[in-house]
C-alpha cells in the first residue's frame, strides 16, 4: 500500500505551480514526451475532473440549502391546513372502509347462516332416509332369520353350538395370553 506524503504549509506544493512547457512541439517533431510530463498531464486532467465534481457537489449542497430555506419560509398555517385536510380525508375513508367491512361481514354471516341451515336440513333428510333404510334392512334380516330358523332348525342349533364353542375357545386363549 502506498504511503501518503506528509503535507505541511512549510513545504511548497509544486503541483499548483505553473509548469514550464516542454522543449519543442510534442507530436510534430517526433520528440517523445518525457514520462514526468505525461504524469503531470494526466494528473492535471484528473485534478480538473475532481474540481468539476467538487463544483457540482457544491452546487447540489447550495440547492439543498435553498430548498430547506424555502420550506422553512412557507407559511406554517398552509402546511397545517394541508395536513388537516389530509387527516380529515383519511378519517372519512377509514369510516367508509369500516362501514363497508361491517356490511360485508354481515352479508357473509347471513350467507353462512343460510348455508348452515341448508346443510342441517339436508343432513336431517339424509339421517331420516338412512334410518328408514336401516329399519327396513333390519326387518328383512329378522324375517329371513326367522324363516331360516323354521326351515332348518337342526342346522341353526348346530351353528349356534359351533359359534358357542369358538367363542369359548377364543376366551380361553385370551385368558391364557393375559396370564403370562
Amino acid at each position: 500500500m502506498a504511503e501518503s506524503l506528509h503535507r505541511s504549509s512549510d513545504i511548497p506544493d509544486f503541483d499548483s505551480y505553473p509548469s514550464s512547457s516542454p522543449q519543442g512541439n510534442i507530436g510534430q517533431t517526433g520528440v517523445e514526451q518525457p514520462s514526468n510530463v505525461r504524469v503531470f498531464t494526466e494528473r492535471a486532467s484528473l485534478e480538473q475532473r475532481a474540481a468539476e465534481l467538487g463544483a457540482a457537489a457544491g452546487r447540489i449542497v447550495v440547492m439543498m440549502r435553498e430548498t430547506k430555506a424555502n420550506l422553512e419560509q412557507m407559511a406554517q398555517h398552509s402546511i397545517y391546513d394541508r395536513v388537516t385536510v389530509l387527516a380529515e380525508n383519511a378519517k372519512v375513508r377509514a369510516e367508509h372502509l369500516r362501514r363497508l367491512a361491517g356490511e360485508r361481514a354481515q352479508e357473509w354471516s347471513q350467507t353462512a347462516q343460510t348455508k348452515a341451515s341448508e346443510l342441517s336440513r339436508q343432513a336431517s333428510e339424509k339421517t331420516t332416509e338412512l334410518a328408514r333404510q336401516a329399519k327396513s334392512s333390519y326387518f328383512h334380516a329378522r324375517r329371513r332369520a326367522n324363516q331360516t330358523m323354521y326351515e332348518y332348525p337342526v342346522h341353526v342349533a348346530a351353528a349356534a353350538g359351533v359359534a358357542g364353542l369358538l367363542i369359548g375357545i377364543a376366551l380361553r386363549i385370551r385368558r391364557a395370553k393375559r396370564a403370562y
